[in-house]
Order: C-alpha cells, then sequence, then structure tokens
C-alpha cells in the first residue's frame, strides 16, 4: 500500500513538529480511555456519594461508551466536508464541559448526563484526529503516529485507575475528575500550538466530497469492508481475553486480584511491544505485516487448541504465554489495519476512520458476547471457551485478508 504521492508536504514535516502533532493527536484519541478508566476504583463511593447504585454507577460506562461510538461514527464522517481542525477544538470543548458537568453533579442524573455529554466531545477525537494524520503524514509517518497511538490504547485503561486511585483517596472524588479536565485543558493547548503546522501540511477539502465517498465506495467498498472484518476479528481476540480473564485466570487457579493485576499488565506490555516492533519494521509493508500476524496467530491458535483439545494441556503458564504471544500480534496489527484502511482515499479520511473504529467495536462486542455465550450459556470451561472463539476469529481474520490484493489499497483521489 501506498498513500498520495501528491503528499509531498507531509514529507517535508520536521521530526520535532512531526512528534508534536502525534503527541496531540494521541492525547486527544485517549480522552475517552482515560475518562473511563480513572473513576472506575470509586463505583461504590459514587454509588454512596449520589445515594444511588453501584449497578447505576456502572452503567455510566456503557452510557458513556454508546455516546462515544455515535460521536466517533458520524464526527468521521462529517469531517470530510468541514474544517477538520475546528471540528476537532468543538470536540475538546464538548469533552471539557461534560467533564466539569460531572465534577460538579450533585445528582446521579446529572452525572450520567455529564458521562454523555463527555463521550460525545469524546467520540470526535479519535476519529477526526485519523483523518487529518491521513492527510498530513506520509505512510511511513501515518504507520509510526498509529503505532504510538495504539501504545497509549493499551497503556492507559492500565495506569488511570492507579491515578485515579491516588487522586481520589488524597484530594477526594471530585478531584479526579478536575484532573481529566486538566488534560483536556494540556490537549487544547497542545491542538492550539501545532494549528499552524497542521494547517500547512492539511490538504483544501474536495468540493465533491459526497461524489468522491459514493465513488470510493463502488469501487473499493469489497475490499474496504474485508479489511474491516480482518481487523475487527483480530481485535474482538482482546476483548475476549478481557471478559474471560478473570475466569480463566483468578477462578480456576485461585489468584488474588493483586497477582492477576500483574499478570493482565503483562499482556498490556505485550500489546505494547507489538507495536514498537510495528514501527522497526519499515521496509515491510502495512499490508505483510497486518496479513503476517493474522496467520501468525492462526498458527498459535491451532497449536494451542491440540494441547487444550486433544492433549487437555491447559495450566496457567501454557495459557498465558498463549495469551501474551497472541496480544504482541495483535499490537502489530492493529495499526497496520488503521494504516490500510486509511490508504483508500485522503479526501474521504474521516468516513473511512469511522468506518475502523465501527469495525473495531463490532468486533470487540463480538468477542465479548461470543466468550461469554460459549463460557456462561454453553457452561463450557473458561480455557476451552477462550481457545475455541481465538481460533475462529483467527481464522476468520485470515480468510478476509486471503482476498485482499496489494493492487487494490492504493488511494483513491
Amino acid at each position: 500500500m501506498r498513500l498520495a504521492t501528491s503528499q509531498k508536504n507531509a514529507k517535508q514535516m520536521s521530526p520535532r513538529a512531526f512528534y508534536l502533532v502525534t503527541a496531540t493527536f494521541t492525547i486527544l484519541s485517549v480522552l475517552g480511555q482515560v475518562s473511563t478508566s480513572i473513576y472506575t476504583p470509586f463505583f461504590h463511593d459514587l454509588a454512596n456519594v449520589y445515594n444511588s447504585s453501584v449497578g447505576l454507577i456502572e452503567k455510566s460506562v456503557a452510557i458513556f461508551l454508546i455516546a462515544f461510538s455515535v460521536s466517533q461514527l458520524l464526527s468521521g464522517i462529517l469531517c470530510d466536508y468541514i474544517n477538520k481542525q475546528l471540528f476537532l477544538l468543538f470536540g475538546i470543548l464538548v469533552f471539557m464541559v461534560g467533564t466539569v458537568w460531572i465534577a460538579l453533579a450533585d445528582s446521579e442524573s446529572a452525572f450520567l448526563i455529564g458521562r454523555i455529554v463527555q463521550g460525545l466531545g469524546g467520540g470526535v477525537g479519535v476519529s477526526v484526529s485519523r483523518g487529518l494524520s491521513r492527510q498530513i503524514f506520509n505512510e511511513t509517518q501515518l504507520n509510526v503516529s498509529l503505532s504510538i497511538t495504539n501504545i497509549a490504547f493499551a497503556v492507559a485503561p492500565a495506569i488511570a485507575p492507579l491515578l485515579g486511585t491516588i487522586i481520589g483517596e488524597q484530594l477526594g472524588i471530585p478531584s479526579i475528575f478536575y484532573f481529566v479536565l486538566l488534560i483536556g485543558m494540556a490537549a487544547l493547548a497542545m491542538l492550539l500550538s501545532t494549528a499552524s503546522t497542521i494547517s500547512r501540511h492539511t490538504t483544501s477539502i474536495s468540493a465533491n466530497v459526497l461524489g468522491e465517498t459514493l465513488r470510493l465506495l463502488k469501487t473499493c467498498f469489497a475490499h474496504i469492508f474485508l479489511v474491516g472484518v480482518a481487523s475487527g476479528l483480530l481485535y474482538g481476540i482482546v476483548f475476549c481475553f478481557i471478559t474471560i480473564a478473570p475466569s480463566m485466570v483468578m477462578e480456576r487457579h485461585e489468584l488474588s486480584k493483586t497477582l492477576f493485576s500483574v499478570y493482565s499488565l503483562f499482556a498490556t506490555l505485550a500489546f505494547v511491544a507489538g507495536s514498537i516492533v510495528n514501527i522497526k519494521l519499515p521496509n515491510q509493508t502495512s499490508l505483510q505485516k497486518f496479513r503476517l500476524s493474522g496467520l501468525t496467530i492462526l498458527c498459535l491458535s491451532i497449536l494451542i487448541s491440540m494441547l487444550v483439545f486433544l492433549f487437555g494441556k491447559n495450566g496457567l503458564d501454557i495459557i498465558l504465554f498463549f495469551s501474551y504471544f497472541t496480544f504482541f500480534f495483535v499490537g502489530i496489527a492493529m495499526p497496520c489495519s488503521v494504516t490500510i484502511m486509511l490508504g483508500f482515499s485522503g479526501t474521504s479520511a474521516g468516513f473511512l476512520a469511522a468506518l475502523v473504529g465501527f469495525f473495531h467495536l463490532s468486533g470487540a462486542a463480538a468477542g465479548a458476547y461470543l466468550v461469554t455465550f460459549f463460557g456462561h450459556i454453553l457452561s463450557m470451561d473458561a480455557v476451552q471457551a477462550f481457545v475455541l472463539i481465538t481460533l475462529g476469529l483467527s481464522f476468520g481474520s485470515v480468510i478476509a485478508c486471503l482476498f485482499l490484493k496489494p493492487s487494490t489499497i492504493v488511494d483513491t483521489m
């Protein structure tokens, strides 16, 4: 895959400017994760504050994700028609308003409304920043930038609860949300400081975005769909593990929560390591790395399936090593899949970024649902359910990749 050769301005961006813009886009992209993970240790405390149930506070996560998903999809589609920088500015301001709303909330309804506003603002940062990245970076820069964002996606949920615990216990629960507000303000300051750089490298909005988007769908829909399915299925493996891990690790082996957290941290580090390796392989195309990662995960899945189902080998060490290697290769595959998807068009980059989010969220939901269905509804052993679903998801991803041809992954501008 090669991005448009007309993006000459992107190649002239200095390393300092590139990393500053990437840092800005990364913070904008992970605001949603941070704002959710950071207050999870205080679900019971918030329930007491609002004289509510813990269940309702837990629902605030689902409510946020719904608003976040809708915003991510719609903002990605709309940003192709308007100034993306102004759209990002609007999104971060809406997110900050929602954060202040939460910090000042005096009832459960006000808290939930604040989370909805937060989600609507936070979703803008993901799709629009990806769309802008497609327009201002060349292929190598885009892949590196997406890998860095991928690392942040993995690290943020692991660090945020710890930060929230320290801040909440020392300064009180409202301070957690004021801290999130400070992060939002930092993102706003960085966006403003990089505005001139982004403007210099941003291509003008096409006069016929709708027509070109329809033409893109007409000529490349099948391949866009295949990339989306292939990447979504691999993303589903991550949430398959997240969903079943407590039963697979803690209940079966009676481990403490602390030790479980340590094992989960290693999974995060494996994911991060994969993203770093992806950056270190600039001579391989994104499609090559994506295919190889999916094929390797499938081979690992076949191997572990034979060990579990044929030989009854389901010890903790085997499952963890399998999970870590799988996360490593998913860490390589994810930024590659986004690079491939955005490579179809610069004009419709926002629309393609929205599709990336849709396929990833759909894959995550599929992975979480399937492993729950097999593990709880069908009463299958947790390890067997995880291994079986991982095998199915990786097999589906590889099959989708077989129909992708390098010649079709080109810019259509």
